[in-house]
This record gives C-alpha cells, structure tokens and sequence, in this order.
C-alpha cells in the first residue's frame, strides 16, 4: 500500500481524489492549505504527493519549489492539478518539477493510471 499526500482546499477534490486513490489501493494523507504540508510529508513519508496549483498559505509552485529544495523530500514525484489550463502555467510546473499536471476537470481512471505509472518507475 502506497502513501499519496493530497493538499487541496476544495472538498469537492478531496472526496473525489480520496475516493479513487482509496479504490486503488493507496492510504490518503490531507493537507487542506500549503502552510502544513512540508511538515506532514516529512511526517508521513508520502510515495507520491497530488497539489491544487491555487492553495491557501503556499501555491502548489511554492510547494514544489520545497520539495525538489529539500534532500528528503526531493525524489517524490508530484502530480499538480489546476483550473488554469494556459500552456505558460504547465510548462512552468513541468519545469519546476512537477511529474505530470492535471487541468480541471480530468478523468479519474487517467489519474489512477498516471499514479501506477509514477509508483512502479
């Protein structure tokens, strides 16, 4: 069983990712703002981590930016969905570090599949 740290305000995506990753398979950590997720990752040693770009206290950027910058912390792979679908905004996550970017609304089924991906490489 794999650990997968969400941070996401919305309860909406919360239930909805919480759902689907329980579904495969995976134990589900929450984060509901940016300020306390580098604690919790370094708490719960996560094997993937899912951020909302648009969080309250730190941005899923300012997130990546922490982990990649942090030793422990740096291989997890980090999948960031966003209703900012521009091309800017996901070749600048891509760039900073982020595995794979979602764009609001997306497909469960993909997720799942791009997690195995990430998990099994």
């Amino acid at each position: 069983m794999k650990t997968i740290l969400i941070a996401d305000d919305d309860p909406v995506m919360v239930k909805l990712l919480e759902f689907n990753l329980k579904r495969a398979g995976h134990r589900v950590e929450i984060c509901r703002e940016g300020l306390s997720v580098v604690a919790k990752a370094c708490d719960v040693r996560p094997d993937l981590a899912i951020f909302d770009l648009m969080l309250p206290g730190r941005s899923g950027l300012e997130l990546i930016v922490d982990f990649k910058g942090d030793g422990e912390l740096a291989e997890i792979p980090i999948i960031v969905v966003t209703g900012q679908g521009k091309g800017s905004t996901r070749h600048e996550l891509l760039k900073a570090g982020a595995s794979t970017v979602f764009t609001k609304p997306f497909s469960p089924t993909i997720l799942i599949n791009r997690i195995s991906e990430l998990l099994s490489s």
